[in-house]
C-alpha cells in the first residue's frame, strides 16, 4: 500500500456499512437498501419495508442507522411506533439494533462508526481493545474523524485529524480501524507507562506488529502527543546503543554506593549465567537490552531462563539497561525490596 496521506476523500463513505449479500464490501446506504429490498418493493407495505430493515440490520450487527430506515420506507411515526413496541432499541444516536438481547461483539463500535458518518474509523482505546490489547472495552467508543466536524456525545468520544496514512489504517472484523500499531501511539497519548508497557507487550505475543512497526511510527508523528511514553518504553532513543558493560559497571556502581552486600557478577548457574547473582540471598538480576526488538526466541529463552533459575529457589528481577543508565533509584528499589524479603523469608 501507498505510505502516502489518505486524501480528503478516501474511500471511506459509511465505512463498516455492508452489502448485505456481501458482507464487508462497503456498500453506501442508498444503494444497500435497495438491495435489501429488491426481491419485495419497498412500496408493498409494511412487511416489505420490514425484510427490508431485517437484512440491512443482518449484515450491521443488528444495527440499522435513522437514514437507513428513511431509505427504507419507514416514516418518522413508523420508527417511533416501532420503538415503542420494542421492535427497535437506540443504540446511539442515530442507530438503533433490532435485537431485544445483548449486542453481538464489536457492535458498539460498528454503532460509533455509523452514527459519525463517512471519513470515521474506530481508534485509540477501542482500537486496542479489537485488537486484543486491552481486554475490557473503554467506557466509551473512541472513533476518529478526518478533515470533518464530528462532535462526541455521551456514548463516543470522537477525535478530530486532517490526515491519515494509508498503512495506518485496517479492515477488520467489518470495521475501519487503526493498525495495531498506530493504536498503541494513540493510547501512549493518555496511558501510563505500565499499561503502555503491558500493550506494547501483548501486541508483540500477538504478533500483530513488529518493532519496525513501531520505529517507523515514531520517526512520522515526531513531536505528537504519546511519541515520548512510547519511546520511553520502548527504552528511548539510545537505548539500543547502551552497551552491556556501561549497564552493568553502572548497576555494580549503584550497588556499591548504596552499600549492599556486593553480588556475584556472570557466574555460571546450572546451564545459565545470570548477570547479577546474590547467593545466599537467592536473588538473581538481568538486565535486559532492548526488549521489544527481540525476536521471539529471545522472548522464549529468557521465560526459559527465568524458569530455570525458580526452579532453583532464586527471585529474578529484569530492569532494563536504559533503568539502570537513567532510572537507577527506581532500580535501587527493587532490589532492596527484593533482598529485604529474601532476607526475612
Amino acid at each position: 500500500m501507498s505510505s502516502d496521506p489518505v486524501p480528503v476523500n478516501f474511500s471511506l463513505d459509511r465505512p463498516p456499512v455492508v452489502n448485505a449479500d456481501s458482507p464487508g464490501s462497503g456498500a453506501d446506504n442508498g444503494s444497500l437498501a435497495e438491495r435489501a429490498g429488491a426481491s419485495e418493493p419497498l412500496t408493498a407495505g409494511g412487511a416489505g419495508r420490514d425484510l427490508a430493515v431485517s437484512r440491512i440490520a443482518a449484515a450491521q450487527k443488528t444495527l440499522i442507522t435513522t437514514e437507513q430506515l428513511a431509505a427504507c420506507g419507514l416514516s418518522d411515526d413508523a420508527v417511533t411506533y416501532r420503538l415503542k413496541a420494542g421492535r427497535f432499541h437506540v443504540v446511539v444516536r442515530g442507530v438503533l439494533t433490532v435485537s431485544s438481547g445483548q449486542l453481538p461483539p464489536l457492535a458498539l463500535e460498528l454503532a460509533g462508526l455509523l452514527a459519525c458518518g463517512h471519513r470515521t474509523f474506530v481508534s485509540h482505546h477501542s482500537a486496542a481493545f479489537v485488537w486484543g490489547l486491552r481486554k475490557i472495552p473503554p467506557a466509551h467508543v473512541e472513533v476518529s474523524v478526518v478533515q470533518r466536524c464530528c462532535k462526541s456525545r455521551k456514548e463516543i468520544r470522537v477525535h478530530r485529524i486532517q490526515a491519515i496514512d494509508r498503512n495506518e489504517l485496517r479492515r477488520h472484523e467489518g470495521l475501519w480501524i487503526s493498525s495495531p500499531a498506530r493504536a498503541v501511539l494513540e493510547v501512549a497519548a493518555t496511558a501510563s507507562l505500565d499499561e503502555l508497557a503491558d500493550i506494547v507487550n501483548e501486541g508483540q505475543r500477538l504478533r500483530l506488529f513488529r518493532p519496525r512497526d513501531l520505529d517507523a511510527l515514531l520517526r512520522r508523528h515526531r513531536g505528537r502527543r504519546g511519541v515520548a511514553s512510547l519511546a520511553q518504553v520502548l527504552g528511548g532513543e539510545d537505548a539500543v546503543t547502551i552497551t552491556r558493560s556501561r549497564a552493568e559497571k553502572a548497576f555494580l556502581k549503584l550497588i556499591r554506593e548504596a552499600r549492599l552486600p556486593a553480588p556475584q557478577v556472570n557466574q555460571k548457574l546450572g546451564r545459565y549465567v545470570p548477570d547479577f547473582m546474590w547467593r545466599e540471598q537467592r536473588l538473581i538480576v538481568e538486565l535486559d537490552s532492548y526488549q521489544f526488538h527481540a525476536g521471539p526466541n529471545d522472548f522464549h529463552n529468557d521465560r526459559e531462563k527465568d524458569l530455570v533459575y525458580r526452579d532453583a529457589g532464586f527471585d529474578v528481577l529484569r530492569p532494563t539497561r536504559n533503568h539502570v543508565i537513567h532510572e537507577p533509584a527506581r532500580v535501587l528499589v527493587s532490589v532492596v525490596r527484593a533482598l529485604e524479603r529474601l532476607r526475612t523469608e
